[in-house]
């Protein structure tokens, strides 16, 4: 096996996948997407990527907050 294959191989098996519930997308950092790191870091997952009780109320409030740094950004 050449270093060509090797290193192909490293690279597809390093590559893993969001730990989220039903999320299709590689990890960026902490076992989560970039979209669910957020989501994480609000409170809206926990570290084995299932969502909290409280989850609806909890979005709402993620929701608000995500347009409100949208709007700063443009101000």
């Amino acid at each position: 096996m050449g270093k060509k294959e090797q290193s192909k191989e490293t690279q597809t098996v390093s590559r893993t996948l969001c730990c989220a519930e039903g999320c299709k997308h590689t990890e960026s950092r902490y076992s989560f997407c970039s979209e669910h790191y957020d989501q994480f870091k609000f409170g809206l997952i926990t570290k084995l990527g299932k969502k909290v009780s409280d989850y609806e109320k909890k979005f709402d409030h993620f929701e608000s907050y995500k347009k409100n740094q949208s709007l700063r950004k443009v101000a």
